[in-house]
């Protein structure tokens, strides 16, 4: 039997030498991991079209959406999980992000996200990120 293949979308904002980072809401599948905001794509929705959406109902904040940093797939016994890790920014003029879903929001330092107790599925692009930032020799 053919595994269903489900869209997710995680968002890079970079504000600076600082990413935007969320941690599970207490009570949660996987509560006290961090992650890169976003969810899964409803059918038809486009990653930027995801991604804005997301980013509006959890943080309550518009984003602009760049270009598809990473790409993996995540194989689960039940369904596949084809996540896409998109760069973007705070749109202008935008308010600050607000946890609206009882999650802990923060800017954490590019080259610090290796440290951090990311979600499975984000520690590959954490760790790129930050080596990459250690390499521009950012904090």
């Amino acid at each position: 039997m053919r595994k269903p293949v489900i869209a997710v979308c995680g968002a890079v904002i970079r504000r600076g030498p600082k990413i935007l980072i969320c941690g599970r809401a207490p009570g949660t599948k996987l509560a006290g991991y961090k992650e890169f905001p976003g969810g899964k794509a409803e059918r038809g929705e486009s990653l930027s079209a995801c991604l804005k959406r997301e980013i509006r109902e959890e943080l309550g904040t518009e984003i602009l959406t760049l270009d598809v940093a990473y790409q993996a797939f995540l194989d689960l016994p039940d369904r596949v999980y084809h996540l896409h890790f998109l760069r973007a920014l705070l749109a202008p003029g935008a308010p600050e992000p607000v946890p609206r879903e009882n999650q802990s929001v923060e800017w954490l330092e590019t080259a610090e996200l290796d440290a951090v107790n990311m979600l499975p599925a984000d520690l590959h692009v954490a760790g790129l990120l930050a080596e990459s930032a250690r390499n521009a020799g950012e904090k």
